[in-house]
């Protein structure tokens, strides 16, 4: 048992620190944690509708709709109907949402390196597999 917890411990330590590189990040931004999620779930953003948007999110449509928005009026994304579908909506990030994109991207690519820093190169595979496992089995 006293090693569970130790583990555990050591899990919200670790979240912990990711969560204040986050806060920085969205300080630094001027974004609320909903779009720091948001931007990050838009992938390179090909265009993805509404309702995918929340299902990957695992948010609501009044949520996203009410995120979408607030980053339409910021001039973060655009909202463009669907080549194959007219009463389809797709969103996908303006030049001012891929710059903020591209530093989230930076930001969280630097906390990954400090990370792999610290663990020996001969252990990455075995650490990467092992937190595959429990992701996937919690």
């Amino acid at each position: 048992m006293e090693t569970s917890s130790g583990i555990m411990s050591m899990i919200y330590e670790l979240k912990k620190k990711c969560t204040q590189s986050d806060q920085r990040l969205m300080r630094d931004l001027k974004i609320s944690q909903s779009e720091l999620l948001f931007f990050s779930a838009l992938d390179n953003c090909q265009g993805i509708s509404s309702p995918e948007l929340a299902k990957n999110m695992g948010l609501s449509l009044s949520r996203i709709s009410r995120i979408v928005d607030k980053l339409v009026v910021n001039g973060y994304l655009d909202r463009n109907a669907d080549t194959t579908d007219r009463r389809a909506i797709k969103l996908c990030l303006t030049t001012k949402g891929k710059a903020i994109r591209n530093k989230i991207d930076r930001s969280r690519n630097d906390c990954e390196e400090k990370l792999l820093e610290i663990i020996p190169s001969s252990d990455i595979q075995r650490f990467e597999q092992l937190f595959s496992e429990i992701v996937l089995k919690m």
